[in-house]
This record gives structure tokens, C-alpha cells and sequence, in this order.
């Protein structure tokens, strides 16, 4: 994959993640049950997939995957912006997956 192409796949999941991120935000003032892993992946899954270009992403698969980079980003101690950090985790990690490889 380009470099080009995977700017701009970083920016789509970014922007995945910063709609997600407040629509949950905003459903939690109200009332939610679940966590934002549950939450992204019930409402948004297919922007997911679009976005990762992994038309087979399941919704335990995108669970997974938010819940490790959400454990990795709350023990980080980089400045970088939230929806970055999430993006750049969740593009290494969907690849990964393609090519076997273990992060």
C-alpha cells in the first residue's frame, strides 16, 4: 500500500472514529450498556469496514480490535490526539491480519 493511500485511509478511520467517538459520547449522557468498542462496532461496522477495506471485518473482530488499541492508548504517553492514535493502531492491526503477521 502507498503512502498515499494509507494517509488517506488513516484519515477515513480517523473520521470514523471521531463520529463514532461522539455519537457515544452523546448516548451515554442518555443511556448505554455497552462500551465504545460495542457501541462503534453495532452502529458503524460497515464505515469500519469501508474504511479498513476489509469487507469481511465481523463485529467481534472490530470489538477486539477497538478494545486492544483503547487498552494500548490509555497506557501510552504520547501527546498524539486520540482519533490518531486509534487510526494509526487500527490500520497496522487490520493489515496485519491480511498478511498473518503479529503485532
Amino acid at each position: 500500500m502507498s503512502s498515499e493511500t494509507q494517509t488517506k485511509t488513516k484519515t477515513v478511520i480517523r473520521r470514523v472514529l471521531e463520529e463514532t467517538g461522539y455519537a457515544y459520547m452523546v448516548s451515554c449522557e442518555t443511556h448505554t450498556n455497552g462500551d465504545y468498542a460495542d457501541y462503534a462496532s453495532s452502529h458503524a461496522l460497515d464505515s469500519f469496514q469501508s474504511a479498513l477495506r476489509d469487507p469481511s471485518l465481523s463485529y467481534e473482530d472490530l470489538c477486539r480490535m477497538l478494545r486492544r488499541a483503547a487498552h494500548r492508548e490509555a497506557r501510552r504517553a504520547c501527546k498524539t490526539p486520540w482519533s490518531v492514535f486509534m487510526a494509526n493502531y487500527l490500520q497496522k492491526h487490520s493489515n496485519s491480519n491480511k498478511t498473518g503477521t503479529v503485532n
